[in-house]
Formats: C-alpha cells, structure tokens, sequence
C-alpha cells in the first residue's frame, strides 16, 4: 500500500498532463471555451502538485524553484479556484440559464482574484508570507463554501446531465480537499504512508474524470443537434427539389393537352407552394425553438414581466411569418416591423448585447414600396452569426434605406463584426459549422420578384477596414428596381 501511494502522485501527474493536451486540442476543434479553461485550471492543479509528487524530474524541478513554490503555496490554490469558477459559467451555460448567477460568478471572480492577490504580494513583500495561510484557511476558504452552498443550491433546478457531471466533479473535489485540509491543519494523522495531500490528489483525480466525461458528453450532445440540424436542412431541400419535379412534370403534361388556362393556374399554384416552403426553410430550423427556451428561462427565474414581453413580441412575429406565407408581397413598413421583432427575439440569446437600428430617408413612403416578405432576414442572420456572435462587446447593426435614383431602392445592412475574412478562417477551423441556406433562396425569390420589371436586383458584400487594413465590419449593399 505504501509503494501504490508513492507511485500514485507520478501516475495522476501524468494522467493530467494528457488531459491538459486532450481538453486544449478539443478547444481548437470545438472553439468551446470549456475546454480551454478547464486545460488552465488541470494545470495550476499539475504545477501545485509538483512538489508533492514523487519523482525525478519533480524532485528536480522542486529542488530548483523550492523558495518559489513555497511562495506561491497558498495563491495559487485560489488561482485555480478561480479557474474552476470561470469554468463552470461556460460548462454549464449559466448565461443563458440563468443571467443574473453567472454576473454574480463574475464578480466572485473579479473581486476575490484581486483582493486576494493583493494581499499575497503585501504579505510576501511585506511580512515574508506570514499571513497567507491564515487568509486562506480562515477567510477564504469559509467563504468560498458559503457561496458555493449557495451555488449548489441554484444550479439544482437546472435538470440536465451536464449538470450531474458537474455538481458529482465538484463534490468529489471540494470533499476530499476539505479532508486533506483538515488532517494538514490537524496533524494527527496515524497511517504514515498516506498524507493528507494524498486525499487531494484522490479528490482531483476522481473530479477530472468526471468532468471530462461532462465535457465529453456535452460535445456529444453540440454534435447530435448539429448533425439534426443538417438533416433538417437536406430534408428541406429535398422537398423544394421534389415540388419542382412535380411542377416541370405537371407543366409538360399540360403543354401537351393543350390546357393553356388550366396551365397557369397549376403554375401559379405550384409556384406559390415553392415560394412558401423557401420562406419557411430559410429560417433556421431552430429559431422557434431557441426562442421559445429563452422565454422559458425567463420564466424560471420568476422573471414574469420579462417573459410576457418577450412572448408578446415573439406571437407577434410567428403571426407575421404566417401572414407572410399567404402573400407573394408585402409593404417595406410591414418587413422592417418583421425585422424589428425578428432582431428582438434573436438578441436574448446575446443578452441583449446587440444595438440594432434602422435608418429611412424621411423623403421614402415605405407603406408603397413592395418587396418579398422576409427578404432582409437572411443577411441579417449572417450578420449576426458570422459577424457578431465572436465578437465580445460593442455589437452593432444597422439597416440604412434610401432611393439611389429613380429605379432603384438600396437597403444597406451594415454590422461592426469581425468581417467576412476571420469569419471564413473561423468556419474553416470548425469541424462543425453554419450550412446557410437562407441567401440562395433569397436569390431565388428575388429573381421571381423581379421577372416583370424592366431592371434586375443586385447584392454587394462591402468589406469595411480602417487605413490599417483592419476590419470593421461587413456592409451588404441591397438594390432593388422600383419599375
């Protein structure tokens, strides 16, 4: 028992050292900032344990860098902590389960990193380290169990499995940390070829694997949906390719009998029934859905007010969508109110971080112009996805309407994202990734709208970047012929 327990520390150390180069690399592949955090927190846990692992190259490294460990004992047990806490708002989706927990995280982080790294260079400079032990056993740790108690107690309502994986991680953790801790400070332990950091290295061992089965299971889980996703899409664009089939084969059979009336009337019918399927499936097959366990979330959390606003603007938009179906056109005024609801709705899932706005040359009657109900939607899911989604703040988009001349109108929809170049290195970095079907078929549209004007659509992409050649953003130029 005594040898297993000398070669337990060497075989953890190396079990973390593969988990760290495991969770970095499934970040590269997933862009999931659960994995890289957590890689940093497997590694301040390897870096802490070095002293107190039993072989030659540790032995060495702590020999070399003694006074330095010694230091660094006690912050950067708390370091990790704090890690581990940044972790679980990513691991657990705080900030869409529960908004006003994961600031609250936040702020837990930002205040006890700094006050508690301030405290450890005081007492270091000051008072040769003195001090730290007692911060940590007395001040730190009883707090951080106060909040985590409490912590514990909220995330319970959340019934998933990722949270399982998390709430059994932590418990193993915290539980044999507070052993450890407890016969360090004691120092009456009896079996002298166990330590008490050998309980930790337990705890720690017992919580990786837990987690990275988690981890494991939430990829599993992003790729099933994304692999739906795709279905969804394909089975979508199967039935669009089957109607046509049916339309071509109806239109030659009537050709040939002669029954030109009866002709235009299946044609019309049957281009209707297309245009219908086309609007329904450029929208993302999963908005409704989304939007819906947003609102829910809402609920949840006994915001109620919140909620009925929400769901207020979201029936609205659903009837608008439904409306939409049975027309081949609608007013510019009836699509930027669409829009209006449509942008509200997709920015709960950012937190409402998106400044939208729309700008109209005051001259323009938008109630007479015409275009093809939820023609702008498209361009501005992509601006949203490829553009803003991975950027961190300042989100802006814009819809800009004027008349150019007296043929054209010319929408322009304009974001401040990270531009169709690193948004093109992004997707190509992803094994999983956006298929967009949305702007094909708004060609599409746009093409059978415009068959009876003298003057044909156009799309511009504008790639906006400073002097520098920085990007700052994406303009999409929209015109559309008035005769």
């Amino acid at each position: 028992m005594e040898l297993f327990f000398q070669d337990f520390s060497s075989w953890l150390q190396g079990m973390l050292f593969i988990l760290i180069a495991y969770h970095t690399i499934s970040y590269f592949f997933t862009k999931d900032k659960s994995f890289v955090i957590y890689a940093s927190y497997l590694f301040l846990v390897t870096v802490y344990l070095i002293p107190r692992t039993s072989n030659e190259s540790s032995n060495y490294i702590s020999q070399e860098l003694d006074s330095l460990f010694i230091d660094f004992n006690w912050i950067i047990q708390i370091w990790y902590w704090m890690l581990y806490s940044w972790f679980s708002i990513h691991f657990l989706n705080l900030t869409t389960k529960n908004k006003k927990l994961a600031k609250q995280i936040e702020l837990y982080i930002l205040f006890t990193t700094l006050i508690s790294s301030i405290f450890f260079l005081v007492d270091l400079f000051l008072f040769e380290g003195v001090y730290m032990p007692k911060f940590f056993t007395l001040i730190f740790t009883p707090v951080s169990l106060i909040i985590i108690s409490f912590f514990l107690k909220v995330i319970y309502q959340f019934k998933d499995k990722v949270n399982k994986f998390f709430v059994v991680g932590l418990v193993f953790f915290l539980g044999f940390s507070i052993l450890s801790l407890g016969l360090s400070i004691a120092k009456k332990f009896t079996f002298g070829f166990i330590r008490p950091i050998d309980f930790f290295m337990i705890g720690v061992m017992l919580e990786a694997i837990t987690i990275s089965i988690g981890l494991g299971y939430k990829y599993h889980v992003y790729r099933q949906e994304r692999n739906n996703y795709n279905k969804l899409l394909i089975d979508e664009l199967q039935k669009n390719d089957v109607l046509k089939d049916q339309l071509n084969e109806k239109l030659s059979e009537k050709i040939e009998s002669h029954r030109i009336a009866e002709l235009e009337a299946l044609y019309e019918k049957q281009i209707n029934e297309l245009q219908l399927t086309s609007l329904l499936s450029q929208m993302n097959p999963h908005f409704i859905f989304n939007a819906l366990n947003s609102i829910k979330l809402y609920v949840i959390n006994n915001d109620s007010k919140i909620a009925a606003y929400y769901l207020n603007k979201f029936s609205k938009l659903i009837r608008k969508i439904l409306e939409a179906s049975t027309t081949k056109n609608i007013s510019l005024q009836e699509e930027l109110e669409t829009m209006d609801l449509y942008m509200t709705i997709e920015n709960i899932r950012f937190s409402n971080e998106i400044d939208f706005s729309i700008e109209v040359d005051e001259n323009l009657d938008l109630d007479s112009i015409f275009v093809p109900p939820l023609i702008l939607q498209p361009f501005l899911e992509n601006a949203i996805w490829h553009g803003l989604s991975s950027k961190k703040q300042d989100k802006k988009i814009i819809i800009s309407i004027n008349k150019t001349n007296v043929n054209y109108l010319q929408i322009l929809i304009e974001d401040n994202g990270i531009g169709r170049k690193a948004a093109a290195k992004i997707k190509s970095e992803k094994v999983i990734y956006r298929k967009s079907l949305g702007i094909q078929l708004t060609k599409d549209r746009l093409s059978n709208f415009v068959k009876n004007y003298q003057n044909n659509y156009e799309i511009k992409y504008v790639d906006l970047e400073n002097k520098d050649d920085n990007s700052l953003g994406t303009q999409v130029i929209i015109k559309i012929p008035l005769q």
